[in-house]
């Protein structure tokens, strides 16, 4: 149960950082000024950067936590290898 609360914080969490970033861009993107331009192409970097970086996170976890179900010495095998 606690596993699935961190989880669930943590995809709150994040989206509560993307929309943030996402109100940041449109902010940025409004106001004219030299600062507000680098505000604006440091927070569109970001926009596709963390959300990108969060998923290669959660796939990494994944591996992570397949490899270590399985028993030590334990090879990974194939379908097609309790056929043959």
């Amino acid at each position: 149960m606690k596993k699935m609360n961190a989880r669930r914080i943590l995809a709150i969490a994040a989206l509560i950082l993307i929309a943030c970033l996402y109100a940041v861009t449109i902010i940025c993107a409004l106001i004219d000024s030299p600062f507000a331009r680098s505000c604006l192409m440091a927070s569109l970097f970001c926009t596709i950067v963390v959300p990108v970086v969060i998923y290669a996170f959660l796939m990494f976890t994944r591996q992570i936590q397949r490899r270590g179900d399985q028993l030590p010495g334990e090879e990974e095998s194939s379908e097609n290898d309790d056929q043959a």
